[in-house]
C-alpha cells in the first residue's frame, strides 16, 4: 500500500493524523505532494516537517514551501532554521514511482520548471498529461477536492471519489488523480499491485495549532 497526502498548509496537526491512519493500514510508502508549510505561517514550518523527516516520507516541494524559501532564505531575521530552508529548498518537485508521477500540481517539471507548481490542471493540460504520459497514473495535489481525470474521446471526464469507495484504475489510464487536502481532512491510498485508489478521511483538532 502506499499513502499519499497533500496540502497540510503549515498544519502539523492533519500530517500526524494523516500519518497515524496510513500507518495503521501498513503503508510501505508515504508520499506528501506539496504545501506541507504556508507562507502566512512560516514559524510552523519545523513542526510539520519533523513528522514527514522521522517517518521518512517522501515529500515534494509546493507553492508555499517554494514561497517560504523565497521569503526567508538569507534573511539574518527569520522564524525558520537556516538547515530547514535548505531542507525545503532541495525538494523535489517530481517522483515517479512504477508507473506513476507524483508532483504538487502539474507533471511538467522538465519543460515549466517551478511554474509546475503553481499551474492549473486545466483541460487542456489534462489532455497534454495523457499524450505525454500515455500509462501512466499522475497524482497531484494543490486544488484541494478529490478528483479523478480520464479521457473519454476527446472530453475530459471528471469523477469525485467518494471516501471509503476503491476506485479500479485498470480501466481508467492514464489518468489524474488529486488527493484531496489534508486541511480538508483527507489523503488517500493507493495499491498499485491492486491498482486501485481510496480516498481516505481522518479527524484532526484544527484548534490544536
Amino acid at each position: 500500500m502506499i499513502g499519499i497526502m497533500a496540502d497540510s498548509h503549515g498544519n502539523p496537526e492533519t500530517i500526524l493524523a494523516a500519518l497515524g491512519v496510513l500507518t495503521d493500514l501498513n503503508c510501505r510508502r508515504i508520499y506528501h505532494l506539496g504545501d506541507v508549510c504556508d507562507s502566512t505561517r512560516p514559524e510552523t514550518a519545523e513542526a510539520c516537517l519533523g513528522p514527514l523527516r522521522e517517518q521518512c516520507v517522501i515529500t515534494i516541494k509546493g507553492n508555499n514551501d517554494h514561497a517560504i524559501v523565497a521569503n526567508h532564505l538569507g534573511r539574518k531575521e527569520t522564524p525558520i532554521a537556516p538547515k530547514i530552508l535548505e531542507y525545503i529548498q532541495n525538494l523535489p518537485l517530481v517522483q515517479n514511482y512504477q508507473n506513476a508521477i507524483l508532483t504538487h500540481s502539474l507533471p511538467f517539471a522538465d519543460t515549466l520548471g517551478l511554474a509546475c507548481m503553481i499551474g492549473t490542471m486545466s483541460e487542456k493540460e489534462a489532455h497534454r498529461s495523457f499524450s505525454e504520459f500515455p500509462h501512466h497514473v499522475i497524482f497531484r495535489g494543490h486544488s484541494h477536492r478529490p478528483e479523478i481525470l480520464r479521457r473519454r474521446g476527446r472530453r475530459i471526464e471528471s469523477r469525485t471519489p467518494a471516501v471509503g469507495v476503491k476506485i479500479d484504475l485498470a480501466e481508467r489510464l492514464p489518468c489524474v488523480v488529486t488527493c484531496g487536502a489534508l486541511t480538508r481532512g483527507l489523503c488517500m491510498l493507493w495499491d498499485p499491485e491492486e491498482n486501485y485508489v481510496e480516498s481516505l478521511s481522518f479527524k484532526y483538532n484544527p484548534d490544536v495549532f
